[in-house]
């Protein structure tokens, strides 16, 4: 990591006000992907509903990175 300048930088916001806005705008661009969750109520095991899940986030992971995104 290089950093440039003599101010002191770091990931986190420590303004509330931004840092609430910040996460609302990476929340939005995180539900562009995201495929709807199904309604209704399930009966799984955990390692189903956990291979469901991963089914899903692999979903978002393809659309996010997908060519057609990167315009």
């Amino acid at each position: 990591m290089k950093f440039v300048g003599n101010r002191t930088w770091s990931e986190f916001e420590t303004n509330p006000q931004k840092a609430w806005v910040r996460a609302r705008a990476l929340d939005a661009n995180m539900r562009v992907g995201l495929s709807p969750h199904p309604r209704g109520v399930w009966r799984m095991t955990h390692a189903q509903m956990n291979a469901f899940d991963l089914e899903r986030q692999r979903d978002q992971a393809a659309k996010l990175n997908s060519p057609a995104q990167a315009d």
